[in-house]
């Protein structure tokens, strides 16, 4: 048995995974099943297992794309547009990713800006500390920075994280995957504690009944349906995972069978072929889904049978208090640290999926590829630059109108292109290494487009302080409280319009740009013309689409 090449192809899976898991991650993870609890009752553990079935296939979703010929085109822009043969459609879908990621790249760098407070608890309303110091702040014994200090720490977190992305693709992967493996074995393990004879306090008996109120014992299945819609938000983020393995080095991309990749010279011949086997890397979105499922699933099964329901749906951060019930350790020490840990990292792994989103449109702005490549200086630089811009202008909370609803919709895009796409294109199906077979497809596909509709559906009629508090990151929501709290139709979905409008107008600008440099966009069955020839460069209008408009629709092949 050849041992390095196994620790090899774990590492290849597990550094990517790690990514996801970073993205998804936050000192959130300590406050489930809080959210989920509340309409699923005791049966929200197995809320949250089943929302992970459901993110499981989402994530597979992204693993098709991740390892087909998508790659200059990122993993939304690339299989929108080619599947359903329209740039503009592709656009779009990426464009409100693309406002998901750096909002919450904003809110992220808000929250570390000003220390990274908790959440206030329904404790400091009762003692009358609300308002006082949380979080790092309050265990250090220091007030929290003013306007200014809290401006400077945002720009300077974001330029640090930006620092880890400048220093190449492994070591940022590295700088995210570490840390948050880390989280997921250290909390899992204070979880696990709750088994253990002698140690742990957990009682069986706090499941029972399982319907406490009479609405439950009325309804169990569609709690239970509404538990899984909710706990679906846990998973925010895992599809970066896709991001980092769709990204890996190219001295990677042979895979071990010896095969090699035929993509740049079928995409010449107006077709695509298959690429070979499929490579430990191209499962780890859903590695990172499926480890997600079991941390929170976990969470919930420990917060529940250590606190009974009724005194669960009161308590602060119900994971930490949990483990505070039958370890030494105080609950919100252990929900800094978590929190300290990873809010960083979730900073670092975030601008692997922004700037991927964004690398994705430069054959549509070519002033985006100046610069290197690898990794992506420009890119990077606009999405941590708008980032600090968000904090540093008050203007993250505004941002967040349209981050959940801005990934869920790129979600369902990504997942009903998939789904399409061994009808629609099976030459782009047959050229994804990894991709579900037999019995596996039909549900794997119908589960991805489900989870993303959920999604997509609960964004656009919820507020965002709902929706974000269903997420990992719910902890950074401190700095807001309840300024997000407001009528989805008067605040979301008014948003999320206008956002696209915006990125309609880009689309009109750039077709001008293209008009006046010259450059032509080569057809979406071949590979993208090199973005930094512009108007002087004829190899750039060598592949360019014949006559008419570049931005048509292009027909999809018939199968």
């Amino acid at each position: 048995m050849n041992t390095g090449r196994l620790a090899g192809a774990a590492a290849d899976a597990v550094r990517p995974a790690g990514v996801g898991l970073a993205a998804a991650l936050g000192g959130g993870l300590l406050y489930v099943p809080d959210g989920v609890a509340q309409g699923a009752g005791p049966q929200a553990p197995l809320s949250y297992l089943l929302a992970g079935v459901g993110a499981a296939c989402l994530a597979a979703a992204f693993a098709v794309v991740a390892s087909g010929p998508f790659d200059e085109r990122g993993p939304v822009y690339g299989p929108t547009a080619r599947v359903w043969g329209s740039r503009t459609l592709g656009a779009l879908a990426a464009w409100a990713a693309l406002a998901g990621y750096v909002a919450l790249l904003g809110l992220l760098a808000e929250w570390l800006g000003r220390l990274a407070p908790l959440p206030t608890t329904a404790r400091a309303y009762v003692e009358g500390t609300a308002g006082g110091p949380s979080g790092p702040a309050a265990l250090l014994g220091v007030a929290p920075p003013g306007d200014v200090a809290a401006d400077a720490l945002a720009v300077a977190v974001c330029v640090l994280a930006l620092g880890a992305h400048l220093l190449g693709r492994r070591r940022a992967t590295l700088a995210a995957a570490v840390p948050a493996w880390g989280v997921v074995v250290g909390v899992g393990a204070l979880l696990s504690a709750a088994f253990v004879p002698g140690v742990g306090e957990f009682v069986a008996g706090n499941f029972d009944p399982l319907y406490p109120t009479s609405g439950l014992r009325a309804a169990p299945v569609r709690s239970l349906a509404g538990g899984v819609a909710a706990a679906l938000f846990a998973f925010v983020g895992v599809e970066a995972a896709a991001y980092a393995a769709a990204g890996a080095d190219d001295g990677d991309a042979a895979d071990e069978s010896g095969a090699t990749t035929e993509r740049d010279g079928a995409a010449d011949s107006g077709t695509t072929t298959a690429v070979g086997a499929p490579r430990p890397g191209d499962a780890a979105p859903v590695v990172a889904a499926a480890v997600i499922a079991a941390v929170v699933t976990l969470a919930a099964l420990v917060g529940l049978g250590v606190v009974d329901w009724v005194r669960l749906n009161l308590a602060d951060v119900p994971a930490a208090d949990a483990v505070g019930a039958y370890l030494p350790v105080d609950p919100v020490a252990v929900t800094v640290v978590v929190s300290v840990v990873a809010g960083p990292v979730a900073l670092v792994a975030l601008g692997v999926p922004a700037a991927g989103t964004l690398v994705g449109l430069t054959e549509l702005c070519p002033p985006l590829a100046r610069g290197p490549d690898e990794p992506p200086v420009v890119p990077l630089v606009v999405v941590y630059g708008a980032a600090a811009g968000l904090a540093v202008g008050d203007l993250a909370a505004r941002a967040l109108y349209v981050a959940v609803p801005g990934l869920a919709l790129s979600y369902l895009a990504v997942a009903a292109s998939v789904a399409a796409m061994p009808s629609r294109r099976p030459d782009l199906w047959s050229a994804c290494r990894w991709r579900p077979t037999g019995l596996l497809l039909a549900p794997t596909l119908g589960g991805a487009v489900a989870a993303a509709a959920t999604l997509s559906g609960l964004a656009l009629t919820s507020d965002p302080a709902t929706t974000l508090g269903l997420t990992l990151h719910r902890v950074a929501l401190a700095v807001f409280e309840f300024e997000l709290v407001s009528d989805p139709l008067g605040g979301v979905v008014p948003a999320i319009l206008a956002w696209e409008l915006v990125g309609v107008g880009l689309l009109v600008v750039l077709r001008d740009y293209h008009e006046t440099t010259g450059v032509k966009l080569a057809p979406l069955d071949g590979p993208p013309a090199d973005p930094s020839a512009e108007g002087d460069d004829e190899s750039a209008r060598d592949g360019s689409v014949e006559g008419g408009d570049e931005y048509a629709d292009d027909p999809a092949p018939e199968p």
